[in-house]
C-alpha cells in the first residue's frame, strides 16, 4: 500500500508534468509557433495553469499535505524539504481563485504577443492596454496574497521568498554610491577604449557556431539540451534531462549572441545539476531567482569576460573569424569585451552600469503596483530615469520601455533578482578563488570542470532544500553584501582602464 508521501509524490510529478507541458507550450511560442495562433496558445496555457492550480489547491492533497507536516520523523532530509516547500507553494496558491490564475495566462500570453508587435514597431500605445490588464491583475494578486509594508513584497517573494522592498532598498542605494564612485575613477582616469572592433560583420552561423562550442566547452551537457534562436534570449527546463537555452544573433555585434548564450548556459547548467531524486518535485528548481542569476553571471561575466578565460578562446575566436580580426591583439579585445559605457540596452550593458538599469525598472514597477506610477506615464518616466542614472535618453520605445519580455509575462517583481544575482556570483568568486588556488590557470587552459563541480557540489545538488541566506551563508559564510562586487569591478576598471598606481 502506498504511504502518505508515495501518495503526495505522485500527485506532485502529475502537477510538474503539467507544467512541463506548459513549459513546452512557452517555449514553443517563441521558437516556432505561427503568429496566427497566438490566441489559441493562450487558451491552451490558461487551461493547463487551471488544471495544475485546481489539482494543487484539492482538498485531498492539502489535506495530505498537512498530515505529513504534523508528522514527518519517517521522512528523509529531502523528502521534509518536498513538503515543507510544496506547502509554501501551496499556501500562496490556496489564496489565488482559479479564475485568477486562468485569467493570468490568457492575458499574459495574449500580452506576449501584443509586446512583441509593439517592440517590432516601437510603439508603446500596441501594449499599453494589455499592460495595464496585467498590472491591474498583479495589484489584486498583492491583495490577495496579503503583505507586509509594501504590495510589491508579495510579488517580490514569488521570485526571491523572504526578500522586501524595504531590505532591498538600502542594498541598491549603497550600491548606486560605490557604481558612482567607480564611474568617477573611469572619467578621472581620461582613457578611452575602442571597442568598435565589436561591431563588424560577422557571420551568423558561425557565430552561433562559436557560442555554441563555447558553452559546451564551459561544461553544458548538449545531450540533454539544445539551443534556439528568439526575440529575447531565455532559459526554460522541461526536465533535468530536458534544458532549453536560446539566443539571439546581430550581424554588426559580436557580444549578443556569444554572451547571451554563456547566460543561459548558466542557467541550463544549474538546471541540469539538481539531485536526479529532486526530479519532478518541486525541490527540482533554483533556490531563488537571485540564485539562479547568479550561475548565469557568474558564468558570463566573471568567467566569460575574464582575461584568463580569453587568453583561451581568443585565439580560437581569431581562428573563427580571421578577417575581422587580424588587426586586433588580446588585450584590446579583452578590454573592448569589458568597457564600461552607458547604454540603452539592459541585456547588453557593461557589469557595473547593468544594476542602473535594475534599480529604474525596480522604481517603476513598485510605483505601477502601489499605484503612484500610472502605466501611461511608463515611457516618458523611463526616458527620465534613463537620463537620470545612464546619461542617456532612449530614441524610441523599443530601446527604452518595450526592451524586455518580463512584464509581458507578468514578471513583476524578477527584475530585482539580476542585480542580487550579481552580488551573489561576487560572493561566490571569492569562495572558489578561497577554495581552488589554481583556478586563474585551470581557466587559462580551457578546464572549466573543477569549477562546475565545485558548484554542483556546493550549491547545483541541493535545488530548493535551502533557503538562498543558508547556501551563501554556508559557503561564503558571510550574508548579502554589495561590497565583493564593488571590489571586484574596482580591481577590472584598475586593468581595463589602467588606474593602477
Amino acid at each position: 500500500m502506498p504511504t502518505p508521501f508515495d501518495q503526495f509524490l505522485n500527485t506532485t510529478r502529475t502537477i510538474s508534468d503539467l507544467e512541463a507541458a506548459n513549459a513546452v507550450l512557452s517555449w514553443d511560442q517563441e521558437t516556432n509557433m505561427p503568429p496566427a495562433a497566438s490566441e489559441g496558445r493562450a487558451e491552451q496555457l490558461a487551461t493547463l495553469s487551471g488544471v495544475a492550480h485546481r489539482m494543487r489547491t484539492a482538498p485531498d492533497y492539502t489535506g495530505l499535505l498537512h498530515d505529513l507536516r504534523s508528522d514527518g520523523s519517517g521522512l528523509e532530509e529531502w523528502q521534509r524539504a518536498a513538503v515543507r516547500e510544496t506547502s509554501r507553494d501551496i499556501e500562496r496558491a490556496s489564496k489565488l481563485p482559479e479564475r485568477h490564475v486562468s485569467t493570468l495566462a490568457r492575458e499574459s500570453a495574449l500580452a506576449h504577443d501584443a509586446w512583441k508587435r509593439a517592440r517590432a514597431a516601437s510603439d508603446f500605445s500596441l501594449f499599453r492596454n494589455n499592460l495595464r490588464a496585467l498590472v491591474e491583475l498583479k495589484r489584486q494578486e498583492a491583495e490577495l496574497v496579503g503583505y507586509g509594508a509594501h504590495p510589491y513584497d508579495a510579488l517580490l517573494d514569488i521570485f526571491e521568498p523572504g526578500m522586501t522592498v524595504s531590505t532591498l532598498r538600502p542594498i541598491f542605494e549603497r550600491l548606486l554610491d560605490g557604481t558612482r564612485k567607480l564611474l568617477g575613477t573611469i572619467r578621472e582616469s581620461g582613457v578611452t577604449v575602442d571597442a568598435s572592433m565589436l561591431h563588424r560583420t560577422f557571420d551568423p552561423d558561425r557565430q552561433l557556431k562559436f557560442a555554441h562550442e563555447t558553452v559546451a566547452a564551459l561544461g553544458f551537457d548538449f545531450n540533454a539540451g539544445r539551443v534556439d534562436l528568439a526575440a529575447h534570449p531565455f532559459c526554460t527546463s522541461f526536465g533535468i534531462r530536458d534544458v532549453r537555452l536560446t539566443t539571439r544573433i546581430y550581424p554588426d555585434d559580436l557580444r549578443s549572441c556569444l554572451f547571451g548564450l554563456i547566460h543561459e548556459a548558466g542557467h541550463g547548467m544549474y538546471e541540469q545539476g539538481f539531485d536526479s531524486k529532486l526530479a519532478r518535485t518541486p525541490l527540482a528548481s533554483g533556490i531563488s531567482m537571485g540564485i539562479h542569476e547568479s550561475q548565469s553571471l557568474f558564468w558570463e561575466n566573471m568567467i566569460g569576460r575574464s582575461h584568463e578565460f580569453w587568453s583561451w578562446a581568443y585565439p580560437r575566436l581569431r581562428a573563427t573569424f580571421p578577417e575581422q580580426l587580424a588587426d586586433v591583439d588580446l588585450e584590446s579585445f579583452y578590454r573592448a569585451v569589458n568597457m564600461v559605457e552607458p547604454s540603452y540596452i539592459r541585456v547588453e550593458a557593461d557589469e557595473l552600469t547593468y544594476n542602473l538599469h535594475i534599480m529604474l525598472r525596480f522604481e517603476i514597477e513598485t510605483g505601477l503596483i502601489d499605484g503612484s506610477v500610472e502605466v501611461d506615464e511608463v515611457p516618458e518616466l523611463w526616458n527620465r530615469r534613463t537620463e537620470e542614472y545612464l546619461g542617456i535618453t532612449p530614441e524610441n520605445d523599443a530601446v527604452g520601455c518595450l526592451q524586455d519580455i518580463h512584464w509581458s509575462f507578468a514578471g513583476f517583481g524578477y527584475f530585482p533578482s539580476y542585480t542580487l544575482g550579481k552580488l551573489y556570483a561576487a560572493m561566490l568568486r571569492e569562495a572558489i578563488v578561497k577554495d581552488l588556488p589554481d583556478v586563474s590557470a585551470q581557466i587559462e587552459s580551457g578546464d572549466f570542470g573543477a569549477i562546475l563541480g565545485w558548484l554542483r557540489e556546493k550549491l547545483h545538488r541541493w535545488g530548493r532544500q535551502k533557503s538562498a541566506s543558508e547556501v551563501i551563508g554556508e559557503i561564503c559564510g558571510a550574508t548579502l553584501s554589495e561590497r565583493p562586487f564593488l571590489d571586484y569591478n574596482a580591481r577590472k576598471i584598475a586593468r581595463v582602464y589602467q588606474t593602477m598606481p
